[in-house]
C-alpha cells in the first residue's frame, strides 16, 4: 500500500475569520453546466494529464533505484539519501511553498511545476550520455521533483475547485483517485519493462514524457479566475494563517492529527512488508508483485465506490466506517501464511486499501467545500506536514524493532496503531450529524 493510498487527511483565529467569511461564493465554472464532466473539457484535460503523470511517476518509482543500483552501483546508505530527498521538500519548504501557491494562479503554478520537474528528469539520461552521471544529481533531481511536486499538489486542488462545480466534485475526486491507483499499478510493471527493454536511464524519459503530455492538457485548459482576490499577505504571516486554520479548527485538526498516526502505524508496517514476504513466507518476485497489485485494485474500487458510499452514509459516518473497516484489517496481515491463507490476508488488506482510498476522495471532497478557495494550498501543505512528520520516525522504528522481534509482530502493532488512529473519529462530536458542514459560515462557527 503506497503512501498516497493511504490518505489524504488535513483552522483561523479572530480577524481571519471575518476575511474567511466575507468571501464571496464561488462562481460556476464555465464549461461545466449542461453535460457534467464529460462535457467539462477542462475537467478533462486535467483528468488526462493527471493519468501520464502519475503513469510516468510510477515508472520512476521502479527506474530511478536501477539507475543508482545498476549503472552508479549505489550503496544501502546512498540509496537511502536519494529516498529521504523526494520527501525532505516537505518538511523544509512545504509551509512556506503552499502559502506562496495561495497568492497566485494555480493553472500558472502547475505549468511552472511540471516544466521544471519535466526538465530534472530528462538531465539523467542528458548526463549518462555526455559521461557526467553521477549519485549526487540523483540526490538534486530528487530535492527538484519533490519541491515541484509540492506546488504542484498545493495548486491541484484550488485549480480542481475552480473548473468543476460542487455537485460534480465527489465524481471527478473518485474519478482522480480511481486514476491515481491505476496507474500505480500499472506504472511499476511498465517501468520495469521498459527497464529490461530499453534500459533505466533511457527509460527514465518516460516521466519526462508524461509530464510533457500534463503540461500540455494544462496549456490548452482555459484560464480561470478566482471568485475573489484577498488581500495578499506577507509570506511569513500567511504561513501563519495557513497553520491557524489547521490547527484552530477541530475538524481539520483531527484528520491532520488522525492522519499523522494512521500514517505512522501504515509506513512502520510497508518497511517491514517486502523482508516478511521474500525472507520469512520465501514468495519470489512474482508473487510479491501480485500481492501488490491485489491491493491496488483493492484502491481503485474504494475509489469508485467513495461517491456512492457518500450518497448512502453521508460524508461524516461515511469517512468514519470506511476507516474503521480498513483499520480492522491491516493487522490480519502479521498472520499472513504461504497458500490459501495469504490470499485471504492479501485480500483482507486489499479491502483495506479500498476503506483508505474511500475515506480519502469523502475527505478530500468535504475539504474542498469547506475551506476557502484562496487557504486550499496553505491548508494543504499545514496537513500534510503533520502527515509526514513521522514517516521516517517509523521507517527507522519499524526495522530496529524488527531485528529483534521479526517483521510479525512489527506488522501486526503497526497495524493496530493505524486501527486506533482511524477508530478515534467515532469519538467526534460530528458524527451526531450525517455530514460534514459545508461553507466558510462553519468554520466561523468553529470560534
Amino acid at each position: 500500500m503506497s503512501v498516497e493510498q493511504a490518505r489524504r487527511p488535513e483552522g483561523a483565529s479572530g480577524s481571519e475569520v471575518a476575511e474567511v467569511v466575507l468571501r464571496a461564493p464561488a462562481a460556476p465554472a464555465r464549461g461545466a453546466g449542461g453535460g457534467g464532466l464529460r462535457r467539462n473539457r477542462d475537467f478533462l484535460l486535467l483528468w488526462a494529464g493527471e493519468a501520464a503523470s502519475v503513469t510516468g511517476a510510477g515508472m520512476t518509482s521502479v527506474l530511478l533505484p536501477l539507475v543508482a543500483v545498476d549503472l552508479l552501483d549505489a550503496s544501502a546508505t546512498w540509496m537511502g539519501v536519494i529516498a529521504a530527498a523526494t520527501w525532505l521538500p516537505w518538511l523544509v519548504v512545504g509551509l512556506p511553498i503552499g502559502a506562496w501557491v495561495d497568492g497566485r494562479s494555480p493553472r500558472g503554478v502547475m505549468i511552472g511545476a511540471n516544466t521544471v520537474s519535466m526538465l530534472a528528469y530528462a538531465s539523467v539520461p542528458l548526463a549518462a550520455i555526455i559521461g557526467v552521471l553521477n549519485l549526487w544529481q540523483l540526490v538534486v533531481v530528487a530535492l527538484v521533483v519533490g519541491t515541484g511536486t509540492i506546488a504542484f499538489r498545493s495548486a491541484y486542488t484550488k485549480l480542481l475547485v475552480r473548473i468543476v462545480p460542487e455537485h460534480d466534485r465527489p465524481v471527478a475526486n473518485s474519478l482522480l483517485f480511481g486514476t491515481e491507483n491505476a496507474a500505480n499499478t500499472v506504472g511499476p510493471g511498465l517501468g520495469g519493462l521498459v527497464g529490461q527493454l530499453v534500459g533505466p536511464v533511457k527509460g527514465m524519459l518516460g516521466e519526462a514524457l508524461g509530464l510533457a503530455i500534463s503540461l500540455v492538457c494544462l496549456v490548452l485548459m482555459r484560464p480561470h479566475l478566482a471568485a475573489s482576490t484577498p488581500r495578499r499577505e506577507p509570506l511569513r504571516a500567511s504561513v501563519r494563517s495557513g497553520l491557524r486554520l489547521v490547527f484552530g479548527d477541530r475538524r481539520l485538526r483531527f484528520f491532520a492529527l488522525q492522519g499523522a498516526v494512521a500514517n505512522f502505524g501504515l509506513i512502520g508496517q510497508q518497511a517491514v512488508l517486502v523482508l516478511w514476504l521474500s525472507r520469512e513466507l520465501q514468495l519470489d518476485s512474482a508473487v510479491i508483485g501480485i500481492v501488490f497489485a491485489v491491493s491496488s485494485v483493492g484502491g481503485i474500487v474504494g475509489a469508485l465506490a467513495a461517491p456512492a458510499l457518500g450518497r448512502l452514509l453521508g460524508d461524516a459516518r461515511g469517512v468514519s466506517i470506511t476507516l474503521t473497516v480498513a483499520g480492522l484489517m491491516l493487522p490480519l496481515l502479521a498472520f499472513a501464511q504461504p497458500g490459501p491463507v495469504l490470499w485471504i490476508v492479501v485480500s483482507a488488506n486489499a479491502v483495506a486499501v479500498a476503506g483508505i482510498v474511500a475515506a480519502n476522495v469523502l475527505r478530500r471532497t468535504w475539504v474542498q467545500s469547506y475551506v476557502p478557495e484562496h487557504m486550499l494550498a496553505r491548508q494543504s501543505t499545514s496537513a500534510q506536514l503533520v502527515n509526514f512528520a513521522g514517516m521516517p520516525i517509523a521507517g527507522v522504528l519499524a526495522g530496529v524493532l524488527a531485528e529483534q522481534w521479526g517483521p510479525a509482530p512489527v506488522i501486526f502493532v503497526m497495524g493496530v496503531v493505524a486501527l486506533a488512529a482511524n477508530a478515534a473519529s467515532w469519538l467526534q462530536p460530528w458524527l451526531r450529524r450525517r455530514d460534514l458542514p459545508r461553507g466558510t459560515a462553519a468554520i466561523a462557527e468553529e470560534r
